[in-house]
């Protein structure tokens, strides 16, 4: 009698135990990654520290607009062009280090300037800012679809929401201490006067981007099959109105986005309004960190149960709920006495906070869920450059401002936020069939 042999018996187990084994390895240097992202951003927040910075150098409500502007069409506009690159090619993680690379180098350079111009030229500083800023943000952009694909390979869609929440909460916590960190570092007992206290936060945000891009670069990327050749850019540039015209999902969500960006136009002054308009002390803004980053931590335990519960949509549904309350609370503030504004103005923060983590978690995921995997990059790339001139809504609120004011900004904000939070409810979830078997 022949025995069978037991070989494929012992290797498959073996297989599977190291197939989880290097899954596990990814999901926390991924979560290790995005920790040091929330970090970096924490010292350059461009709602509340680049605000400040920009309205102290400038006194612009349009310059602070644009900052606001930059940080978001900068990121979108080179994906269209990226998402072309990447398609046909089974490793991303050379463009991934080429966008990060860049970025680092920006905010050194940022850092820099603010030291080495100083107070002898807020003008010169200004366009130094927004111009290294622009770079930063469209790096940004760079290596965003070879960072979205990495992980929506190496991560199941089932654990997606799971994992941009711990990465929320792990650098939400630390975005919480450093919240204090920059509250003393503005204040005017710390000792560095003005540019020079923003430089030494500038160059924290320039080492947690560094650390940041380090760490993923020891994720070994799984290679999946793609496209075989590259399409040519007008075939290319051809499939996104063919995935509006045949993706209701992805169409509702494009024009969720729209509202949603034209809601968040009034972020970038939330900051600028309370030192001007409420003369709450600029220190105040470590404060408004802290708040926003506790916020966000505590929120994320809410978008993991309500994703795995009911659904990825759930997430965008209740965050839009919330982004929409926090200008309507902003426009009432100037009518409560002086020492409840900041304890008000907390409140707003900690809504804003929560709202924007769960924006996070339910972009990336819901994004990543309902795009095809084999055109994955070119799915994203789209939505984020058609969503270019969105980005510049800040600029436009600075306008508003002017004629306006504040408080009309801030109601259009959330006039707004009503026709995403209606259009979020018709959302869909969708799972591709490849990825869940």
């Amino acid at each position: 009698m022949e025995i069978a042999s037991t070989d494929t018996l012992e290797t498959e187990p073996q297989d599977e135990k190291e197939k989880a084994k290097e899954q596990k390895r990814t999901f926390l240097l991924a979560i290790a990654q995005g920790t040091f992202i929330r970090i970096s951003f924490a010292f350059a927040d461009s709602t509340t520290v680049l605000s400040a910075f920009v309205y102290k150098l400038t006194t612009s409500n349009t310059l602070v607009g644009l900052t606001g502007s930059i940080g978001m069409a900068g990121w979108m506009w080179p994906q269209l062009l990226i998402s072309n690159l990447l398609e046909h090619r089974p490793r991303k993680m050379p463009f991934y280090a080429l966008g990060m690379g860049l970025r680092t180098f920006a905010w050194i350079a940022i850092c820099l300037s603010a030291l080495l111009i100083g107070s002898r030229n807020y003008g010169l500083l200004a366009a130094y800012f927004l111009c290294l800023y622009f770079i930063g943000s469209s790096s940004m952009g760079v290596s965003t679809l070879p960072y979205m694909d990495i992980i929506s390979k190496a991560i199941g869609p089932h654990r997606r929401a799971r994992f941009f929440s711990l990465r929320n909460i792990t650098g939400g916590i630390c975005s919480f201490f450093i919240g204090f960190f920059v509250l003393y570092v503005l204040d005017d007992e710390f000792g560095l006067a003005f540019p020079h206290n923003y430089a030494l936060l500038f160059g924290c945000g320039a080492v947690s981007v560094g650390v940041a891009f380090t760490i993923f670069l020891r994720i070994r990327e799984p290679v999946h099959a793609v496209q075989t050749e590259r399409r040519t850019l007008r075939q290319h540039l051809k499939q996104g109105p063919q995935f509006l015209r045949t993706d209701r999902n992805y169409r509702l969500f494009l024009y969720f986005r729209i509202f949603e960006h034209a809601a968040g136009m009034c972020g970038p002054f939330y900051v600028p309004y309370a030192l001007n308009r409420l003369v709450i002390p600029e220190s105040t803004i470590g404060l408004f960190i802290a708040v926003s980053a506790a916020s966000g931590v505590i929120s994320n335990f809410l978008w993991i149960y309500a994703a795995e519960k009911y659904g990825e949509r759930w997430i965008l549904i209740l965050t839009s709920a919330m982004a929409g309350v926090s200008p309507m609370i902003v426009i009432f503030v100037q009518y409560f006495p002086p020492v409840w504004r900041v304890p008000i103005y907390l409140a707003i923060f900690a809504l804003n906070g929560g709202a924007m983590s769960g924006m996070m978690v339910g972009y990336m995921t819901y994004m990543i869920n309902i795009a095809p995997p084999r055109v994955r990059p070119t799915y994203l790339g789209f939505m984020n450059t058609i969503l270019f001139p969105c980005g510049f809504m800040p600029v436009l609120a600075g306008k508003l401002v002017g004629t306006l004011s504040y408080e009309g900004v801030f109601l259009m904000s959330v006039g707004m936020g009503v026709f995403g939070f209606l259009i979020a409810t018709r959302l869909k979830d969708v799972y591709h069939e490849e990825e869940t078997s």
